[in-house]
């Protein structure tokens, strides 16, 4: 059986592999544990953890990039800007992932 991809989402993940830094423990590529990151790399992270929430739950997938920089760019705004470690399993800490929820809440529209 064939699965037909839209038009845009394979450039659009092409570009998310092509652009994602991290190593395969999830930190960014460089930084070690605890290691405090840009704002940048960070929203960066936030954008790739909403990608990865999101893929299987939007149905318009055209979309699913432009709400989840959206939603990348509420959560860092909401982020203290000390708050921007890797922690030691790689993934988002407790205040970071609730940030990242919060995007999504506001960026995605049903």
């Amino acid at each position: 059986m064939m699965i037909r991809l839209s038009r845009l989402l394979v450039p659009a993940l092409v570009l998310l592999a092509a652009c994602n830094t991290t190593t395969p423990g999830g930190a960014p590529a460089g930084v070690r544990d605890g290691e405090t990151l840009t704002k940048a790399m960070m929203e960066r992270k936030l954008l790739d953890s909403c990608v990865y929430r999101q893929f299987n739950v939007v149905e318009k997938r055209n979309r699913m990039v432009e709400d989840c920089r959206c939603a990348a760019r509420s959560a860092i705004r909401e982020l203290p800007e000390g708050s921007y470690i890797v922690p030691r399993s790689g993934q988002l800490t407790g205040q970071q992932d609730l940030a990242v929820r919060n995007g999504i809440a506001a960026c995605f529209k049903a």
